[in-house]
């Protein structure tokens, strides 16, 4: 009964009909629209999309030749803070930078400073025609000519790279884990592109690259609704002024607490298996004439997603009842957002981090060699979520007994000693010596 008192009052709050709002339009806005079934590439087309491979041969020349282009121009595009930002070298910063692309190209300080030529490539106007129509040509990049030297390993350069990151102040291109990524794109081959073909179509690896998909994007808000949900929850008897009845129930405080965290993990969990169950539907028929295994990609997609509504809830209950709803809220927002910053679009799996990400249908090798990390990952989730809950209980047992947090208690002290300087106050005036 408990428990489904606690369902109820669940369901009838606006921040749980807040959750399904966002949930779902999440859903429908970045997965559930009309895609394309897969279809195998065909040999003599010469366009199969690109591949990131981890060649040095292929990643050092192009973040030479970039870093070298933004210390002509200036300037230096990053992303520190998930956030567009064009960064300006300070002089100290300028010559530390210059030393880098030194060791880089083989030329001096005063052959990077002198040259006047750079330019950028883009599209410029080459003026006006007969008719009066302007004249576009694109020009490619002009640098001073350099090579990189024969003795620079691949182990200097990125050691090269993550100093000139630093120097840009972060999330700049040149991260060492972000070099494939941005420099070392290649087209890929029919035979690659074939390849990759078949090991999608598998029946048992179809399903679960859809259901990655899904996941990657149901995760980015479940990594941060179920705190409004959560927080709301447990603020709702102290705005009912229902908190010393509620602290006198025969009930437990393991039952009471443990009734309703079970109830907001339950009422969220529910839109997402809906979203999972439509997925199923839709990409089922997409493929008619295929027999996919869902099984084990639903597995997945449950250790992917209910940890996350685990741990965010157990947040949102715990620095709700240690501190105020509004600060529980805000502190994971920081760590959502945090977490979001630093987490790659695709294949980026820590064994400790909020998020977890896959935004592709294919590199299934990738997945799967951060497999380990997911399950690590997830687990952590589920530990830390019941390690908060039961510091939730404990604090809460200790409110029943009238003990109070210790936020209650330094809130009392600071409110007895204004008494006293008011008090004292009172009697010099009262004495008259002023």
């Amino acid at each position: 009964m408990l428990f489904l008192k606690e369902c109820k009052k669940v369901i009838f709050s606006m921040t749980f009909v807040l959750y399904v709002v966002t949930v779902i339009a999440m859903y429908v806005t970045q997965f559930c629209h009309e895609r394309p079934p897969v279809a195998a590439p065909r040999p003599g087309t010469g366009n199969y999309g690109a591949t990131v491979r981890e060649d040095p041969q292929l990643i050092m020349p192009a973040a030479v030749e970039s870093l070298l282009g933004e210390y002509l121009s200036g300037s230096y595009p990053a992303y520190p803070i998930m956030f567009y930002k064009n960064v300006k070298l300070k002089e100290n910063e300028r010559l530390e930078m210059r030393a880098v692309l030194e060791e880089l190209t083989g030329l001096s300080g005063e052959e990077l400073d002198g040259f006047t030529g750079y330019q950028d490539a883009g599209y410029y106007s080459e003026g006006m025609d007969e008719n009066g129509n302007p004249i576009v040509q694109f020009r490619e990049t002009v640098l001073p000519a350099y090579s990189l030297p024969e003795s620079l390993t691949y182990e200097h350069f990125c050691e090269l790279m993550e100093q000139a990151d630093r120097i840009i102040g972060g999330g700049s291109s040149y991260e060492v884990k972000n070099l494939a990524n941005n420099f070392g794109r290649a087209p890929m081959t029919y035979e690659e592109a074939l390849q990759e073909y078949e090991s999608l179509m598998l029946p048992g690896e179809l399903g679960k690259s859809y259901l990655r998909l899904h996941c990657d994007y149901m995760g980015i808000v479940l990594a941060v609704m179920p705190v409004f949900v959560a927080a709301a929850l447990w603020q709702l008897d102290k705005r009912a002024r229902m908190q010393s009845l509620i602290y006198t129930r025969k009930s437990s405080a393991v039952k009471i607490v443990g009734s309703r965290y079970l109830a907001l993990v339950s009422c969220m969990t529910v839109p997402v298996l809906l979203t999972l169950a439509y997925t199923v539907y839709t990409v089922a028929g997409m493929y008619p004439q295929m027999h996919i295994a869902w099984g084990s990609g639903l597995g997945m997609a449950l250790l992917w997603l209910l940890p996350d509504i685990l741990v965010v809830s157990a947040v949102g209950a715990l620095l709700t009842e240690l501190f105020s709803p509004l600060l529980a809220i805000f502190l994971q927002c920081v760590w959502w957002f945090l977490a979001l910053n630093r987490t790659e679009l695709t294949g980026d799996v820590e064994r400790f981090g909020l998020q977890v990400r896959h935004n592709s249908l294919s590199k299934i090798t990738l997945w799967q060699s951060q497999w380990d990390n997911f399950v690590c990952n997830r687990l952590t989730m589920v530990i830390l979520a019941l390690f908060f809950v039961a510091l939730a209980t404990w604090l809460y047992e200790r409110g029943r007994r009238g003990k109070g947090a210790w936020t209650d208690r330094l809130l009392y002290w600071g409110k007895s000693q204004n008494y006293g300087i008011r008090k004292a106050g009172k009697k010099v005036t009262d004495d008259g010596d002023i």
